[in-house]
């Protein structure tokens, strides 16, 4: 039986795990791991230390950051430069590396080897403990902080980092790798279910988000290498479809008003089946997380070193949009 790697995502603020709006929306779900254990997987905007305060304003999107420290040949140089090629090529923005979430990166995945764990949280007493969630972590590294996001991702051992950044990408609700904060921390190892990509996200206490101020799609126009299929998310965007398997989705990012009204993928073969459509006035995700300013759309498994041509249309902060783009997927 094919591994099933478990992708997991948590947007957080504060030390409080306290959700209260946000054009990201908000999610809170419980799995067992196979050792009986549970893992609380949480996404969503939470802002303060439990009480509804404003989001913080939004700035335009970052074109230059300063030159990485990683070592050059490192997989968390890879990762870093991957990510940030994504984001630039679609106009999400560039993360900028901060050493602080490294150090908050480096000790849960440290802590979770140590522990044969799995998850974002950690449980105070256990080796290696430095924090009980992203947030926790991210001060005791000396990041203050407005909000801290969090995905960790475990693939075999014969899988390199590569693969994993392409896994997180075609996550549907892993919305936090793609969200307009402004820094990163990156760490990359062995744990007790495979090599792990630990990546903190944060935007500090006196920042503003990323906004583009437009709809933004990943993929998009020129977008290459994006898995023809996965089936690698915690939890599935398909609760009712064991083992499900879905090809790279297509994500939407505009303003809280967003919808989506029609979307459409087509390839050399012709229509491609749509296998969900999740966002405002179109199917309710059965996560809560496409919505308000987000949707997904997610076509069954495609073919690979294969190009597609999306058309996604609707409305956006009051106006009518369509965009059509085309994307490449890679070997596998």
């Amino acid at each position: 039986m094919k591994q099933k790697n478990e992708l997991l995502a948590v947007l957080v603020a504060g030390v409080a795990l306290t959700a209260c709006g946000g054009a990201w929306g908000q999610h809170s779900s419980v799995h067992r791991s196979d050792d009986g254990g549970v893992i609380l997987t949480v996404y969503g905007e939470a802002w303060g230390d439990g009480g509804d305060t404003p989001a913080p304003a939004a700035s335009a999107i970052v074109t230059s950051v300063p030159a990485a420290t990683y070592e050059a040949t490192s997989s968390e140089a890879l990762a870093y430069e991957m990510l940030n090629a994504e984001r630039s090529q679609c106009g999400f923005g560039l993360l900028a590396q901060d050493i602080r979430l490294d150090q908050a990166a480096m000790g849960h995945l440290d802590y979770l080897a140590q522990n044969n764990a799995v998850g974002h949280f950690q449980k105070p007493g256990n080796a290696r403990f430095t924090g009980v969630n992203p947030g926790n972590r991210a001060t005791a590294a000396g990041y203050d902080h407005r909000q801290v996001g969090e995905t960790l991702l475990p693939v075999p051992f014969t899988e390199n980092v590569e693969y994993a950044v392409r896994s997180i990408l075609s996550a549907p609700h892993t919305l936090v790798a793609l969200h307009g904060l402004r820094d990163v921390g990156l760490a990359w190892g062995p744990t007790a279910v495979g090599r792990t990509l630990e990546m903190v996200f944060g935007l500090a206490e006196n920042a503003v988000h990323q906004d583009a101020g437009k709809v933004l799609t990943y993929p998009c126009e020129g977008s290459a290498g994006v898995l023809a299929s996965t089936g690698e998310e915690v939890p599935t965007p398909f609760l009712a479809e064991a083992d499900a398997i879905w090809g790279q989705p297509i994500l939407v990012k505009g303003a809280s008003d967003l919808r989506v009204a029609a979307a459409s993928i087509t390839g050399p073969g012709g229509a491609v089946t749509i296998k969900a459509l999740y966002g405002d006035e179109q199917t309710t995700d059965p996560n809560g997380r496409c919505k308000a300013g987000v949707a997904c759309i997610i076509p069954v498994a495609l073919a690979t070193n294969t190009t597609y041509t999306a058309t996604v249309s609707g409305t956006n902060a009051g106006a009518g949009f369509m965009s059509t783009f085309s994307f490449r997927t890679g070997a596998r």
